[in-house]
C-alpha cells in the first residue's frame, strides 16, 4: 500500500475493522508516520455460462427481472429478499464460472417454496416446455411436493 503523503510502500496496519461488506484499515506510513485509512471491498468476478457457449458477466437484476416477470403480483420487497437467497446461493458454490442452467435450477427451488404458479411459469420458459405432456408432469410434480 502506498502512502498518500509520501508515496512510500513501506505502510504498517495498526487497526482492522469489518464494516458491512467492506473492511476499514488504519494505517501509517514507516517513512514519513502519517497516519491515513484504506477501505477494501470484496470483489468476485462470477461469470455465466449462455446455452449458445458464450459468457457474460453475473447479473443480479436479471434474476429479479425473471422473478418480476413469473411473480406478477409479488410485492417487490419479497421478490428482492428472494433474489438475494438466491445470488448468497449461488456465490456460496465458490466458483468463478457458472451455466445458465443452474442459476434457473436455483430460481426453481425458490419459487417452489414462494409460489407453485410463478414456479410453473418459470419452469414453462427454464425447460422450454414445447409439449403439453411436459407441462402436465411437472404439475403433477408440484402438486405432490
Amino acid at each position: 500500500m502506498y502512502c498518500p503523503y509520501c508515496s512510500c510502500e513501506e505502510t504498517k496496519v495498526l487497526e482492522s475493522r469489518l464494516i458491512d461488506n467492506s473492511v476499514r484499515r488504519r494505517r501509517e506510513c514507516n517513512s514519513c508516520a502519517n497516519r491515513f485509512t484504506t477501505y477494501e471491498n470484496f470483489s468476485f468476478n462470477l461469470t455465466v455460462e449462455k446455452k449458445d457457449g458464450h459468457e457474460e458477466e453475473f447479473q443480479r437484476e436479471k434474476i429479479k427481472n425473471s422473478l418480476l416477470k413469473a411473480c406478477s403480483k409479488t410485492p417487490e420487497t419479497i421478490i428482492e429478499e428472494m433474489t438475494k437467497r438466491i445470488e448468497q446461493r449461488i456465490l456460496n458454490k465458490k466458483v468463478n464460472r457458472i451455466s445458465t442452467l443452474e442459476i434457473g435450477k436455483q430460481v426453481l427451488q425458490e419459487l417452489k417454496k414462494a409460489d407453485k404458479v410463478a414456479y410453473l411459469r418459470f419452469a414453462s420458459v427454464h425447460k422450454s416446455f414445447d409439449d403439453p405432456e411436459m407441462f402436465k408432469r411437472e404439475l403433477s410434480q408440484v402438486i405432490k411436493s
